[in-house]
């Protein structure tokens, strides 16, 4: 008896473990109740100072950076001739900080972005080819309620996307060397993704140059863009994919659910199924390529898309009895866009390089 008792404190232990990591890594955390913000006239803060992209620490990411956070990623012998620019999501989200932007120059702004993003989510594309991630005064989450958004939100919203602007100036002028391009990003980086594409490439001469867009976590319609086209092969370059992740659930356990990105602001958002690169509303298990859990494993053939319908619908991924516990926990799967098909892009990126590149020649 006090031998199973021991199994079952153990048992309980490990889930806590499980569960703080989740929490920590910032990737599959959420809260169900809603936040209620700290906040600040915007005109009474001064904006954090403005990075100097002709410094590489302005960089989280630079191929003259070494990062080890991808030691467990290295393959430098499948590296392409072709730049990824990726835009982090928005990590700058304590309730109790009145700032209204990051300070990329905070040691612990710095180290949870490392941490959590890079390690995670752009690590899908490290070993596609030369990766490059500014560091960005990004905008606190609390602007994206209305609220805050008429109040300062757009103002700080307007000072993020110009670091990222600035960053892909420089980025073009000093480091580009006129490869082929991916931009890649998530949630709030795929926000200034789009304007990225908007401001250099859609209509424009680099274009051409584009491999491909990864705009994940956030709504794209397709108005957003005058000649840029939804991919719907995998193969296909020269425009952009997008998708949220929803989990499948009861109807009750739903309505419960504070999501990162409701389905009801996905009204005409485009979307296309990460598994199959295609508008298949399934998938199944074996088509899976992997999911990059916290241990920085990928697990394969663990997600199939259930349904898709203005975002891609997902259960519970098949573990191990303990990983599938930690993440049942979890509702919303917007934090989980990109690690959970982390593979899955990882070879889709690479492919479509291939398939550029081949073109070009």
């Amino acid at each position: 008896m006090n031998r199973l008792k021991t199994y079952f404190l153990m048992f309980r232990v490990l889930i806590i473990i499980l569960l703080i990591s989740l929490n920590s890594c910032g990737l599959l955390s959420e809260s169900k109740k809603l936040v209620e913000y700290k906040s600040t006239n915007f005109e009474s803060v001064k904006p954090p100072k403005e990075p100097d992209y002709q410094n590489l620490y302005s960089w989280a990411v630079h191929p003259e950076i070494q990062v080890s956070e991808f030691s467990n990623f290295e393959n430098n012998k499948e590296k392409l001739p072709v730049d990824v620019f990726f835009i982090y999501p928005t990590m700058h989200s304590d309730k109790n900080d009145k700032s209204w932007n990051a300070d990329i120059f905070d040691s612990k702004i710095r180290d949870y972005v490392i941490g959590s993003t890079i390690k995670y989510q752009s690590s899908a594309w490290y070993s596609v080819g030369d990766l490059y991630v500014p560091l960005y005064r990004q905008a606190h989450l609390r602007v994206f309620e209305d609220i805050y958004w008429e109040n300062g939100g757009k103002q700080a919203f307007e000072i993020a996307y110009q670091d990222v602007k600035n960053a892909f100036i420089i980025f073009l002028e000093n480091y580009n060397s006129d490869k082929p391009i991916i931009i890649a990003s998530h949630s709030q980086g795929a926000g200034h993704a789009k304007r990225i594409l908007q401001d250099f490439f859609d209509e424009k001469p680099l274009q051409k140059k584009l491999i491909a867009a990864y705009l994940i976590g956030t709504k794209i319609t397709d108005q957003d863009f005058k000649n840029l086209k939804l991919m719907t092969d995998k193969d296909e370059t020269g425009g952009f994919v997008t998708w949220n992740t929803h989990r499948k659930m009861s109807k009750r356990k739903t309505q419960n659910t504070s999501f990162t990105v409701p389905i009801d602001y996905l009204d005409d958002a485009l979307c296309i199924n990460p598994i199959t690169w295609n508008l298949e509303n399934t998938s199944k298990y074996s088509s899976h390529k992997g999911f990059l859990y916290l241990n920085s494993k990928v697990y394969p053939k663990s997600v199939k898309i259930e349904n898709m319908d203005k975002a891609v619908y997902v259960k519970i991924p098949k573990m191990d009895l303990l990983k599938k516990i930690a993440v049942s926990t979890v509702r919303d799967y917007h934090k989980a866009d990109i690690n959970m098909f982390w593979e899955d892009i990882r070879v889709n990126s690479i492919n479509r390089s291939k398939k550029y590149l081949l073109s070009e020649n």
